[in-house]
């Protein structure tokens, strides 16, 4: 019995990651980073706030919609970036002036998912452009829509749980 118990104690201490090894690396691919901010004028820089130090932080940019807001159908980029501490500044190149929206999630468990609770709200912190709240239901595009100039812009995101 005790010989057993002896066993199974070293087995489970064995498959604990040791202490100060590196990190599991995040799946971020190359074609999902942030333009270098201030490269262009036809920008437009988002400061996120709220981030804690674990995990993705992903940041969508879309382009006008009726029905397919938050879909794969209405975005024209995605971000991905290691989470850092606080805040965290991603940018985009645009095209061209015109109005768009944002979403941002903390992906704490770095699956490239975003969690939802039973109902289909984000179960991680979310946030969309106008630091729109989310209630039941899906926001309109409407809700985050912002115009861009020529001079590009910047937008703030606050991240709630």
């Amino acid at each position: 019995m005790i010989v057993s118990f002896i066993a199974i104690s070293t087995l489970a201490i064995a498959q604990l990651p040791a202490i100060g090894s590196p990190a599991p690396s995040l799946d971020i691919r190359p074609y999902e980073s942030s333009a270098e901010c201030g490269a262009s004028d036809m920008q437009i820089k988002v400061e996120v706030t709220g981030v804690k130090p674990v995990g993705i932080l992903t940041v969508e940019l879309y382009k006008p919609s009726k029905r397919d807001f938050l879909r794969k159908e209405s975005r024209l980029h995605r971000i991905r970036v290691p989470a850092g501490d606080g805040r965290q500044t991603v940018c985009f190149d645009i095209a061209k002036p015109g109005t768009y929206a944002l979403a941002a999630y903390h992906d704490k468990d770095a699956d490239r998912d975003l969690d939802q609770k039973w109902n289909r709200m984000p179960a991680e912190p979310f946030a969309l452009s106008n630091n729109k709240k989310l209630s039941f239901g899906f926001p309109k595009f409407e809700d985050a829509a912002f115009d861009v100039g020529a001079e590009g812009t910047k937008v703030t995101l606050d991240l709630r749980e």
